[in-house]
């Protein structure tokens, strides 16, 4: 064999083998690839199960999120119940398909109302007040189960927030008269289902439970859910205005009333804007005639009305809390007033001013007066302050303490209006007051009307015996004149002296 012969076998050993030693390291590196890439997927599926996880954890949350903020747009975190923003939907749902005919119904346009009734729990501040909020709140609870038990089949029930509850009835198939029938007898049970929630079980020193509720009536017609829930808020008003534990129906006469204070309310604030308000003076006289004083009387001279009596918007002032400018401004003029008297002739005079307990009341008062006796340089011992009964009324102690310090300030003191309320006579000789002012409606029976004849005739001697001047009010005649000072009466106001005029038109001379 020859040598060529011999190193073919070897040569193709050698190539068999090499293919084999790379087939060999091919298939190691394929499979390491294989696992790195399987090791890979595995990774990545666990990554994927994890996010996947947390997806339907984030989506949980979320709902979770989106059911919540859903109860708390919708409903009130106290009793579960929907909430005042429910109500307005439901309510215009209601008259919505009041206005709407149904087609397959040949009676669609037959008489249908709907209903609203607002319940208003009376006296719940006091729930509050005397244990705790979360008391309160447990009140609150009851009375909705309470309320919630006694629905109609139609009603829909609401917590409209703090103490008030609203229940919207629909689909009255009923005449006007009928339909306000059954409503009152809804109302009159939901108002003993009230009252039959005992007190809280520790605390026996809160009042009974007891609600007004204001009912409207809506049907067809120009009216939207603003409308119905101002009508239902006047009429409850009624209600509370009532007493509480009772019901009212809305009417068009409330309804008109309210609209007229409104605007007489907007029309009082134009007024002291425009400077309408005006002061006339009526003398104060002694029983031979001096002049004494005057006291400034407000009067409202309306551009179109002309002179508005103060029994007109005087109440409306003190509801609405204007009386607060008005009264600055009275006192702050009879203030310059009393300045621009010093020195003369009318230098001796006194100004009487009345005050409103709702001026008496606001803090800073009595800092406000000196302020004004500073700033006008008046003298304050010519300046007198009237105040009502009623006032004395309020808060007694804090009353006289605060009259204590306007008398400091040397300003005069007088009870207005007396026999007319219900003061205490031993609290009457407790306050620093320097006269009383006989009202006019008892002046007037003087002397003819025995009882009218008689209360005076006791006032004077308990004045003197007080030591406080009497003013007698509403003197028309001379033969009230004559008994009044022939019984100690000094000091004299009325018809028979001088109408209230502006000042240009009084004819004051100092006596």
């Amino acid at each position: 064999m020859t040598t060529q012969e011999t190193s073919r076998p070897r040569r193709g050993l050698f190539v068999a083998g090499l293919l084999l030693t790379l087939l060999t390291g091919a298939s190691l590196r394929l499979r390491r690839r294989v696992r790195q890439r399987t090791a890979q997927l595995a990774r990545s599926e666990q990554r994927l199960a994890i996010t996947l996880d947390s997806l339907d954890t984030y989506i949980s949350e979320y709902r979770a999120i989106q059911a919540c903020n859903h109860r708390l747009a919708n409903f009130s975190p106290v009793t579960g119940l929907p909430n005042r923003g429910r109500l307005v939907a439901e309510l215009e749902q209601a008259i919505a398909r009041l206005c709407r005919p149904d087609r397959h119904d040949r009676h669609a346009w037959r008489a249908r109302y709907g209903a609203l009734l607002l319940i208003d729990l009376d006296r719940f501040k006091l729930v509050n007040d005397l244990h705790s909020h979360e008391e309160g709140d447990r009140l609150l609870q009851q009375v909705a189960d309470g309320l919630e038990q006694a629905l109609p089949e139609s009603g829909f029930l609401a917590h409209m927030g703090s103490d008030e509850f609203a229940l919207l009835i629909h689909d009255l198939d009923l005449p006007l008269e009928e339909a306000a029938h059954r409503v009152e007898k809804i109302a009159e049970k939901l108002l003993a289902v009230v009252s039959s929630i005992a007190s809280l079980d520790d605390a026996p020193s809160t009042p009974s439970t007891s609600a007004s509720i204001g009912v409207t009536l809506f049907g067809r017609g120009l009216i939207d859910a603003a409308s119905v829930l101002q009508q239902v808020d006047m009429a409850i008003a009624q209600a509370k205005a009532a007493g509480g534990n009772t019901l009212r129906f809305f009417s068009e006469e409330i309804h008109l009333k309210v609209m007229t204070r409104v605007r007489m309310e907007q029309k009082l604030q134009q007024a002291i804007e425009h400077d309408e308000l005006v002061l006339h003076y009526q003398p104060q006289v002694s029983a031979d005639g001096r002049y004494l004083g005057v006291e400034a009387l407000l009067r409202w001279q309306h551009p179109q009305r002309g002179m508005i009596p103060p029994a007109d918007f005087i109440p409306l002032a003190e509801q609405t809390r204007l009386i607060l400018p008005i009264g600055h401004w009275v006192l702050h003029s009879a203030c310059r007033l009393l300045a621009s008297w010093r020195g003369s002739s009318r230098g001796g005079l006194r100004i009487a001013v009345n005050v409103s307990a709702v001026q008496f009341h606001e803090p800073g008062f009595i800092e406000q007066v000196k302020a004004l006796l500073d700033e006008t340089g008046a003298p304050a011992e010519r300046l007198t302050l009237e105040v009502t009964e009623s006032l004395l009324m309020e808060d007694p102690e804090r009353v006289r303490v605060a009259l204590g310090e306007l008398r400091k300030l040397g300003i005069r003191l007088a009870l207005d209006d007396f026999g007319t309320g219900y003061s205490s006579l031993n609290y009457l000789k407790r306050l620093p007051l320097d006269e009383l002012k006989v009202d006019r409606s008892f002046v007037m029976g003087v002397p003819d009307d025995a009882s009218d004849t008689a209360i005076v005739a006791t006032t004077l001697t308990l004045a003197a015996s007080l030591g406080m001047e009497v003013v007698a009010e509403g003197v028309e005649k001379t033969s009230q004149l004559d008994w009044l000072a022939s019984h100690g009466c000094q000091t004299f106001q009325g018809y028979h002296f001088g109408r209230p005029v502006p000042l240009e038109e009084l004819p004051l001379a100092e006596g």
